[in-house]
């Protein structure tokens, strides 16, 4: 078959069938949308959009619960990080076999929250920057049950040490990263890095932290032992999105240089840029699925596919959406 085809036989194909019914053999990518209110799936393999879920929240960042039926999504903001907008007080909460909002959690007061994640103990845990904190809520109710300070303003993204004992929180206008204790619910130090910091992962065996410095052409590494900065690595231009691949080599970094965007490999033995690309401008999202990563571009809404087998880009996958929390949902379980 033809394969520009093909892709629009998957997508209707898809659209025509329950989501309970296609739960997929491998997993499929999700995009949140803020301005569209909505969830985009696409099929990773297809290169496809295979559906979409509208919200009422602007729908910045997604998390699945562990059996795959219900997505959170916290309703941010209508306007993007430290600018004037609406601030968002709830969360959606989404099943996934009908693809509908099943309720929305009310918050209480404008905390314009941000990225969800699964804690333990039937909890979610939130990025809530109005408050200057992570908040744990309760998944029963969406009540908050707790609130860790960050200490910081700008309080964005965050990621969970390995072994499930830290969060690490990007605090985008204070240029910093706060470390808390996840067990005591209390912050430990902030980390000063530069005037601007705006995303950060975990090396594959949890040892360093890559925070990326939105002021200068630097990637700063932290090692998570000492919560220290160890190094910086140079890159072309001021990084902003940032993922480490499976297998512990490499780290993808997205760029953008005003007229184009770039992704750059980074080998971490030896910490020197080995490979780079020329992408769609403000490639904020980078998600790592086997052999391929997928770069969400978010002013062209296209999502740019790389082979990490052969070091080539793929066709994108066009006409996505206007996002960069790239998620991974792995079905109803």
């Amino acid at each position: 078959m033809n394969q520009r085809i093909w892709p629009l036989v998957v997508a209707f194909l898809a659209l025509s069938v329950p989501l309970e019914a296609q739960s997929p053999d491998a997993p499929w990518l999700v995009l949140p949308e803020a301005k569209g209110h909505r969830l985009v799936l696409i099929d990773p393999h297809a290169k496809a959009v295979v559906g979409q879920i509208s919200v009422p929240g602007w729908a910045h960042e997604v998390a699945f619960s562990k059996d795959g039926r219900t997505a959170y999504i916290p309703s941010y903001s209508d306007a993007i990080v430290g600018m004037p907008g609406i601030d968002g007080q709830t969360i959606d909460v989404v099943d996934m076999r009908t693809r509908t909002v099943a309720r929305t959690w009310e918050l209480g007061k404008p905390l314009r929250p941000h990225m969800p994640m699964l804690g333990e103990g039937n909890t979610l845990l939130v990025s809530t920057e109005l408050a200057q904190a992570l908040s744990i809520l309760d998944l029963k109710d969406g009540k908050i049950i707790s609130q860790i300070s960050t200490g910081a303003k700008g309080s964005h993204v965050f990621v969970r040490s390995s072994d499930g004992r830290k969060i690490y929180t990007v605090n985008l206008l204070d240029g910093s990263v706060s470390v808390l204790d996840l067990e005591a619910r209390r912050l430990v130090k902030v980390i000063p890095i530069s005037k601007l910091v705006n995303r950060i992962s975990l090396s594959t065996n949890g040892r360093w932290l890559f925070a990326t410095d939105g002021s200068s052409p630097n990637v700063v590494l932290i090692d998570t032992a000492k919560d220290e900065i160890q190094r910086t690595i140079t890159v072309a231009a001021p990084p902003f999105s940032v993922s480490s691949t499976p297998d512990g080599k490499w780290l993808l970094i997205g760029e953008d240089l005003g007229t184009k965007g770039k992704l750059e490999a980074i080998d971490l033995s030896d910490y020197v840029v080995k490979h780079s690309f020329d992408v769609d401008r403000l490639p904020f999202g980078i998600k790592v699925l086997g052999e391929e990563a997928f770069v969400a571009c978010y002013l062209s809404g296209n999502i740019d596919v790389l082979n990490l087998g052969n070091w080539t880009l793929e066709a994108p996958i066009m006409n996505v959406a206007h996002g960069d929390g790239l998620a991974v949902w792995n079905g109803i379980k």
